[in-house]
């Protein structure tokens, strides 16, 4: 794995007149990993992406990408893939021929094309057809084959999953692992915090313009406080819940909801001692988190 950075902005901000759409973002993407880039609509993802690709330029700050600036951008380019927030295809081209047209902007063969079609279900009738005759999913499927069809060193995808149905949302995500364990580095915006959490290495969530966390996925979940509903297989006097040392809110004789941050394999000898039928739980804590930060304005307790 490169000790380089894969994306590394500096003080990164933008300014559209009096608005301010991103603020000092200092952002790092590990090499070999997959980031998700995570924030509601209108939070400056898409912004952050079109300033890494050169697309605008910042207000402020700086980016480098495999530790050269965007200056160079013209000698990093053929090493990335791209699937834009939005694009429009040229209509009157068939899918082959789409491909190949961003293909010839670049040296060598589409060395991944027919398996990515194969994958994610394009066939050579798909790809006969005119554009215009795509769904918007198939027109989604198109882009992504394009991104990854020249096997890029950094894959850089907002909002990909979007319009893709269930199945072939799975096909990318095992794609997308692919690349990562080929040393390769997938960095990805989206709003869906449940497709973050099930394949990213990394996470970074933006706010209204601000990076408010930065962190890797499994860490930051140890940090987070979780609720687990315990059912008891008989009546527990809240006494006897005191004594296990563990935080409860009894919400029944057989039932109550157990507090808890840092690592659960902690508490789980203490738990095992309980007469216990059922625990649930039904939020993960990213989620919940991520839920109580843009509903209330709050960190979820992660200080």
């Amino acid at each position: 794995m490169s000790s380089v950075a894969a994306i590394q902005c500096r003080r990164l901000s933008k300014k559209y007149g009096s608005f301010t759409a991103v603020k000092q973002i200092n952002l790092q993407v590990p090499s070999a990993s997959i980031f998700g880039y995570l924030g509601a609509n209108g939070a400056g993802k898409t912004t952050t992406i079109r300033m890494i690709l050169n697309l605008q330029k910042p207000t402020e700050g700086t980016v480098s990408l495999f530790g050269h600036s965007t200056k160079e951008f013209g000698r990093i380019a053929p090493r990335i893939g791209v699937v834009p927030g939005e694009v429009r295809l040229y209509e009157d081209m068939t899918g082959l021929e789409t491909l190949d047209y961003f293909q010839s902007f670049l040296d060598g063969p589409p060395l991944l094309r027919t398996r990515l079609t194969e994958t994610l279900k394009m066939t050579s009738s798909d790809l006969t057809k005119k554009v215009r005759a795509y769904s918007q999913g198939m027109k989604q499927k198109l882009l992504l084959i394009q991104a990854m069809q020249h096997d890029p060193d950094l894959l850089i995808l907002d909002e990909p999953s979007e319009r893709l149905d269930p199945l072939i949302q799975m096909r990318l995500y095992e794609l997308l692992a692919d690349f990562r364990s080929r040393g390769k580095t997938v960095f990805f915006s989206s709003h869906n915090l449940p497709e973050v959490e099930r394949i990213c290495d990394h996470i970074g969530i933006i706010k209204d313009g601000e990076l408010i966390v930065q962190d890797e996925i499994e860490t930051l979940k140890k940090k987070l406080p979780r609720t687990i509903r315990v059912t008891f297989r008989r009546e527990m006097p809240a006494g006897e819940l005191e004594k296990s040392g563990l935080n409860f809110t009894v919400l029944s004789p057989r039932q109550a909801d157990l507090h808890i941050r840092g690592s659960f394999e902690e508490i789980w000898p203490r738990l095992c001692k309980m007469p216990l039928s059922n625990m649930d739980m039904p939020e993960s804590p990213l989620e919940s988190f991520f839920m109580d930060y843009y509903r209330n304005g709050t960190q979820g307790g992660t200080a």
